[in-house]
């Protein structure tokens, strides 16, 4: 691990790359909930869902890879790298956009609004992103978390201006694509001339570096797909099943979701690219040890935030859906119980990857995605009941944590000791000085 001043230093910013951008986007979507027809609501909600997915698909993969050889990596090894992230990008956007102007202008999803204008929009939106990911990621290889920082905060306000247009104008879907996808270009423009980036650096690929990327990314893509399958897989059967009315009762409860993953991104940004540095060096102790204290961080975190959430939840929902989605409060506790498995799931999935496992974790995320789709189709078939969608979240997440534990013990890196023991101990210590301090 780092000295701790600077390991603090570093957790305080990666967490605020998170809590910021979350804050920001639970108050846009507080106004929003209020002034966006409910029907027009649900339109965005499937749009965004579809938008977060694609992402996913074009540049999650290549963000995963691009961290895992840039890890410790020099300036000229770096430059090699990110040109060679790229050319890959370059290639799989410029496909998608082609694809999905293509769906847009056919009509295909012309009776399904949220999808017809994501094909439309996101064929130029796809294109203006690839840039900012490639310098999101290399910000995280190189622990760059101030830029980090002021990136996620400005993608945020993104979400707030929607809000203020909602409130000022009404408008449709279209205007709130269209507001989504001006202020990314601008923010694209802005990225530029802070020379954080450059799409130039594709003349610097190289021919093995694109292997080598392309070797991770085949499975980091599959995976990270997949995850944001499970996120969105909720949203995209309840909108075919129960339509955009449905979808945007769920989407209250769904993102206070959001306000649970804060810590646990925030842990990631730092944990991913330290574990992969450790692998890198062949160091599977420092390895383990870094796990078994982020693992603790994280349910040092989450338990006592969650037992409070539990508690106070009829009144978090009042606050930020408004008397209209109260009823929503079961839904919301549900996903409670989701949140207390979420540290486990998460924290083995990143373990994989930082090992250089990208097939080990893409099998159990696969899983999970299957467990998460058949039990959201019977619960809406079945009971037409949003609180057992919201159980079949439960079900995958449970399902990534024991599979996820399974696999990352067979790696080895596990051998030795109780590790739930060790986790027990080290947040048992860290309680223990924390109240010696603080008296």
């Amino acid at each position: 691990m780092l000295p701790n001043n600077k390991q603090a230093n570093i957790q305080v910013l990666a967490f605020a790359s998170q809590l910021v951008p979350a804050v920001i986007g639970v108050l846009s979507f507080m106004l929003l909930v209020r002034t966006a027809a409910p029907m027009v609501l649900g339109q965005y909600v499937i749009y965004m869902a579809a938008v977060v997915l694609f992402e996913m698909i074009k540049s999650g993969g290549l963000q995963t890879a691009l961290v895992m050889r840039a890890a410790g990596s020099s300036k000229a090894q770096l430059l090699n790298i990110t040109g060679s992230a790229y050319w890959l990008g370059a290639i799989l956007s410029f496909s998608l956009s082609v694809i999905l102007a293509i769906l847009y202008f056919s009509g295909v999803f012309t009776h399904q609004p949220g999808i017809q204008v994501f094909c439309g929009w996101y064929a130029l939106l796809g294109l203006v992103t690839l840039p900012l990911h490639i310098a999101e990621a290399t910000a995280v290889a190189r622990q760059d978390l101030r830029f980090l920082l002021w990136l996620r905060v400005s993608q945020s306000v993104n979400a707030l201006l929607i809000a203020l247009y909602a409130f000022y104008k009404g408008g449709s879907l279209q205007n709130f694509a269209t507001v989504h996808l001006c202020f990314t270009s601008f923010l694209l423009v802005m990225v530029l001339l802070c020379k954080k980036t450059n799409p130039l650096q594709i003349m610097h690929k190289t021919v093995a570096e694109a292997k080598a990327l392309f070797g991770l990314i085949k499975y980091t893509l599959a995976t990270l797909a997949t995850t944001n399958l499970l996120k969105s897989a909720d949203t995209f059967l309840i909108g075919m099943l129960m339509g955009p009315l449905a979808v945007a009762s769920y989407a209250v409860p769904l993102k206070l979701t959001e306000l649970f993953e804060i810590p646990l991104r925030s842990l990631s940004t730092t944990a991913f690219p330290q574990l992969a540095a450790k692998n890198n060096d062949g160091d599977h102790s420092a390895f383990k040890n870094s796990f078994i204290e982020y693992l603790s961080w994280a349910y040092l975190l989450y338990i006592p935030a969650l037992i409070i959430a539990f508690i106070v939840a009829p009144y978090i929902v009042l606050v930020i859906g408004g008397a209209k989605y109260a009823d929503t409060t079961p839904i919301f506790r549900m996903f409670i119980l989701y949140a207390l498995l979420l540290p486990t799931d998460r924290m083995t999935g990143i373990s994989l990857d930082a090992l250089q496992r990208p097939a080990m974790n893409f099998k159990k995320v696969f899983v999970m995605a299957t467990v998460n789709i058949v039990a959201d189709i019977l619960a809406i078939t079945l009971t037409h009941q949003l609180i057992w969608v919201a159980f079949a979240s439960v079900l995958n997440v449970a399902t990534g944590a024991i599979l996820g534990w399974y696999m990352l013990a067979r790696t080895g890196i596990l051998a030795n000791g109780n590790i739930w023991g060790q986790v027990y101990q080290y947040s048992f210590s860290f309680v223990k000085k924390g109240i010696v301090r603080f008296r």
